[in-house]
Order: structure tokens, then sequence, then C-alpha cells
């Protein structure tokens, strides 16, 4: 073989692994799903992705009996097998206050900083979290519903406090209209 066909083979084979090696490291190692409901409401996945950073496998843990009318139920949804979110669904009798519930000391539905937002009947917002309720009659008997979001993955930011806002906005009324609240008669 000629010196300059091995040189230019050489330069080839150079130039091949290079090509390669750029397209295998500039592009995405995993290409993961956003899911286009969590925990049986569809949502955005523009709203949901920043709530589950860093991106891997998701997926979703329901408890026995979930969102049964009348009852208290909850959903965990998993990053790469690690909790990144917990809803809490609650359907009851009377009018509860958001942010007695919001209070730190509760290891439930506790919220980093809580404060109150215009968002159905009565909501509070916090920098890992955000409790809403609102009024739903079901066939079991209940005439409220409330939801508490818990954000366990990321870090406490202002950026991570408005997607948990921005989630929330959307979230609660499309879980609401999952529920089939029954209109009140006149």
């Amino acid at each position: 073989m000629s010196l300059i066909r091995r040189d230019l083979l050489r330069t080839c084979t150079v130039a091949a692994l290079a090509s390669l090696l750029v397209t295998s490291c500039s592009g995405k190692l995993h290409d993961y799903a956003i899911p286009h409901s969590i925990c049986e409401t569809p949502i955005s996945r523009q709203l949901t992705e920043p709530l589950l950073q860093p991106i891997g496998t998701v997926s979703e843990w329901t408890s026995v009996g979930f969102r049964t009318a009348g009852e208290s139920s909850w959903c965990v949804v998993f990053v790469n097998g690690n909790d990144a979110v917990h809803v809490n669904f609650a359907s009851h009798s009377g009018a509860m206050d958001p942010m007695s519930a919001a209070s730190p000391d509760d290891p439930v539905t506790g919220l980093q900083n809580p404060r109150p937002i215009r968002l159905s009947d009565s909501a509070v917002i916090g920098d890992d979290g955000a409790i809403a309720t609102t009024h739903c009659k079901d066939k079991a008997g209940a005439d409220h519903f409330t939801l508490a979001l818990k954000v366990t993955r990321g870090e406490v930011s202002a950026r991570r406090t408005v997607a948990i806002e921005r989630f929330m906005r959307a979230y609660m009324p499309a879980t609401v209209r999952t529920l089939g609240c029954l209109k009140e008669k006149e």
C-alpha cells in the first residue's frame, strides 16, 4: 500500500472515529418521555417536567382504592426509582383550611414557607408544594375535595416554586374535572 493511501486511510479512520465520538457524546444518552398524565389526571408535559428534574424513568405507585369516591388516597411519582412528587387526594364533608394543613409541623402535607394564593375555594403554595380545596359533591356524600402536592425532588428555589404554582393552577381544576362532581339540586 502506498504511503499516500495509508495516510488517507489513517486520516479517514481518525475522522470517522471523531465523528462517531462527537455524535455519541453530543446527543441525548436517554430519551425519557415525560408522562401525559400524573396520577390519572391529564396534564401538560411542559408543566410536569420541571417537577421531575433531573428526568429519568417515571413511574407511579398509588394507594389501594385510589380515587374512590368518599375516600382519601395518595399517589407517589418516582423518577429512576426515587420519589419525586407526592399527591394526596381527599374527599370530605365540610370545608378545611389549607393553611393549617400546610403547617411545616405536619409530616404529610406540611410545606416550607406556605402562603395563600387564589385558586379554587382556598389554596396555599409553598416552596415545596401546594394544597387546594374546593366544593365537590361525590356519590359517597362528601361535599369537598382537597388536593395536596408535595415535591420531594430538586432544590428549593424561586424557579421551582413558580413551577409548582403553574403545575397546581392547571392540575387542580383538571383533577376536579376527572372526579365527576355532582351538581347540587336547586
